[in-house]
């Protein structure tokens, strides 16, 4: 899940949500419902919050069965 991932990003850099949400130029109630799974970031977003945590954004398509 990508909250999960989001939450595990900034847990290590020891930030709060404020934090990096002031870093990805986004709200700290985004990040938390982002982080809850609550909503889907969009791409531009979740592009953000990558730069901002360090990490590399990697979009994989994978057919449905």
């Amino acid at each position: 899940m990508i909250g999960t991932q989001v939450a595990a990003l900034r847990a290590a850099r020891g930030w709060t949500q404020a934090q990096l949400a002031e870093a990805a130029r986004t709200t700290q109630a985004q990040v938390s419902r982002i982080e809850q799974g609550a909503v889907t970031p969009t791409l531009p977003v979740l592009g953000r919050l990558a730069a901002a945590l360090g990490a590399r954004l990697d979009v994989v398509l994978t057919p449905v069965e």
